[in-house]
């Protein structure tokens, strides 16, 4: 496919050589669709602005809106040329771009005042106010009472496969369940209740029943109930009611108490 002419804003000049060719690359791929930037985020369930802000060099996206963002240009480009990039680059592309030259450095991230309002003053990582919610609602609808700290959170990244019980490991099927526990236990809050938030509100009700299960099998309940709680406030009620039968109907009757007790927060 010949590339849309578009009229692109200048990249900052501070950001670092890497960021800028993740930049550049991405622009190429986005100039393969004909269709607004608008409707292109909308697809990959994103922001218009935050799609924007990529492309500008504002901030480096995480791995599952650059794979988002990816995958909606691939479907529009369909049946003409291959795009400019693969997937794979672009996500190669991204991991040289994260790479900081010194622990001051806040490559792809510059701060914002949301940034600043999250990072704690010491050392402890504050639970975000959706795993918050989450928590609450867990504790006031399950009928046994789970042990979580509520003034810090240390999330186990999943072991590895040859360390979990086969039983334990066939439930690891959601495969950004690892990269929740990582950006979970690196501090970065937002980029996991972006994950969490996104698989909440555009999953299918059986892939939801996937995503929670996978959670609760690498012991991220906290994460597990974020999702469960993105799901229930849907404005769309009938995919609610199917997500909640799809609970039911697998004896998940703790998750479906945690759904309906968000759904009804939600609608009052």
């Amino acid at each position: 496919m010949t590339p849309k002419s578009h009229k692109w804003k200048e990249l900052p000049s501070d950001i670092t050589a890497a960021h800028r060719a993740l930049v550049t690359a991405m622009r190429e791929v986005r100039e393969c669709s004909p269709r607004t930037q608008a409707k292109i985020a909308g697809d990959a369930h994103q922001a218009a602005t935050t799609l924007s802000n990529h492309l500008n060099g504002g901030r480096i996206p995480e791995e599952a809106l650059l794979q988002g963002f990816y995958e909606v240009i691939e479907k529009d480009a369909a049946g003409g040329e291959p795009l400019p990039h693969t997937l794979a680059a672009l996500l190669e592309l991204r991991i040289h771009a994260q790479k900081k030259h010194c622990e001051c450095c806040s490559v792809g991230y510059p701060p914002d005042h949301d940034d600043e309002a999250e990072r704690p003053a010491s050392g402890t990582v504050r639970m975000s106010p959706v795993r918050r919610r989450a928590l609450r609602l867990g504790r006031q609808t399950r009928r046994r009472k789970l042990s979580l700290p509520q003034t810090q959170m240390r999330v186990p990244v999943p072991r590895a496969e040859g360390d979990r019980h086969p039983s334990e490991a066939a439930e690891l099927t959601w495969t950004e369940t690892g990269v929740v526990a990582r950006y979970l236990a690196d501090g970065r809050n937002r980029d996991a209740d972006l994950l969490l938030w996104r698989a909440g509100t555009s999953y299918s009700a059986d892939d939801i029943l996937k995503a929670v299960t996978s959670c609760r099998a690498a012991g991220l309940q906290n994460a597990a109930e974020a999702i469960l709680i993105s799901a229930a406030e849907r404005t769309d009620k009938r995919a609610v009611m199917n997500i909640t039968a799809a609970f039911n109907h697998a004896g998940r009757h703790d998750d479906v108490g945690i759904l309906l007790a968000a759904a009804i927060r939600a609608s009052g």
